[in-house]
């Protein structure tokens, strides 16, 4: 049994992007391997948002974990099953994430929401134990507040992604040393509260895809 202080967690946004690159191929495998074009600039350790005709891997965010040549695995994105990722059909493109801003000042106030298994019931009449399968999961979303500055570097970088209602992507860096990705809709609440005689501003995270978790 193990146990991680949330002292020292960190969350940042992705504030540069570099150009899309063409990408031929994705394989099925439980790290899927990407075939990009030729100086796409990818190396290891990079994060990339991912556009896949593969509804289940569009718009996730993955990190290179092995470069050779064009081919660039996308470490934790299990692309095994050719139900859910049919052969051949997971073209698209790339976006290397070039920089992220730390958004500071986080109060320990921090709320994550939805993630549940939602569930399709299939009783019968007859049956006096109700059934259920499993379907989808709920919209994550994370609630940060922040003690309210609108001089702070990232303020206006996340006001820009909320003004753009685009995904932007979203890292949370742990004492542990896990990261968990994904892609988000940002809101920022510019109109402070007021929270222990202090001024507070909200920022929402809304997840528009999967989120992917790396330990090393």
């Amino acid at each position: 049994m193990s146990y991680t202080l949330a002292v020292g967690t960190k969350a940042y946004i992705a504030s540069t992007y570099g150009s899309s690159k063409t990408m031929s191929a994705l394989s099925n495998a439980t790290s899927a391997v990407a075939t990009l074009e030729s100086s796409h600039g990818v190396i290891v350790g990079d994060f990339v948002e991912i556009s896949s005709g593969w509804g289940e891997a569009d718009d996730r965010i993955a990190k290179a974990t092995v470069v050779s040549t064009n081919d660039v695995t996308l470490g934790n994105i299990d692309t095994s099953s050719t139900t859910n990722f049919p052969v051949g059909t997971g073209t698209g493109s790339v976006r290397e994430i070039t920089a992220w801003t730390e958004v500071t000042q986080i109060t320990p106030d921090y709320v994550v929401q939805g993630g549940e298994q939602e569930y399709a019931d299939i009783s019968t009449l007859d049956q006096r134990l109700r059934k259920r399968l499993p379907t989808r999961r709920g919209a994550i979303g994370v609630e940060l507040e922040t003690y309210f500055d609108p001089t702070l570097s990232w303020w206006s970088t996340v006001k820009s992604a909320a003004d753009g209602a685009t995904p932007v992507a979203v890292k949370f860096v742990y004492p542990n040393g896990t990261v968990i990705v994904a892609n988000a809709y940002w809101s920022l609440q510019e109109v402070p509260t007021v929270g222990d005689n202090t001024l507070r501003a909200k920022i929402n995270i809304d997840f528009c895809a999967t989120p992917t978790t790396y330990t090393s």
